[in-house]
């Protein structure tokens, strides 16, 4: 029996689900910390960003150049749920926003797709990242299996 490989992490923020749901996806370059370990090319790196709804991708921009398609979205519900194919490596990543009463509680779960060859688990790593843009947050979870 396989056993399959995931991490997960979530954290709580100070602001309603559409809000969290919308810096998550529309800000997302305000909120990834730049630096060498980062990003997959951080000489070039000039950002992140993610193009919204089904087919989208979540992108590491290089300026005017072409950027590295790093997932694609396969799920997209404004205020819910969004979720990430990974093009660089085999994992789906689903990201969900649930409404709690100090504001929205976001949970970060990526996991190694079957026959998986590379997993690069920064999701559950980055999320905490996240809480920088939204306010007042706590880090309740993270675990790697």
């Amino acid at each position: 029996m396989a056993v399959e490989r995931s991490a997960e992490a979530a954290v709580e923020v100070g602001v309603d689900p559409a809000t969290a749901f919308r810096v998550f996806t529309d800000e997302i370059d305000s909120w990834w910390v730049p630096g060498p370990i980062n990003f997959f090319d951080s000489a070039r790196a000039s950002g992140m960003a993610v193009e919204p709804g089904v087919g989208g991708r979540v992108l590491e921009l290089y300026g005017d150049e072409p950027p590295l398609v790093i997932a694609t979205v396969t799920v997209w519900e404004p205020a819910s749920r969004v979720v990430y194919r990974g093009v660089v490596d085999d994992t789906e990543t689903v990201v969900t926003f649930s409404s709690i009463e100090r504001g929205t509680r976001v949970h970060v779960h990526q996991r190694a797709l079957p026959d998986a060859t590379r997993a690069f688990m920064f999701w559950p790593n980055v999320v905490g990242w996240f809480v920088t843009q939204t306010g007042q947050h706590a880090q309740i979870q993270e675990s790697e299996r």
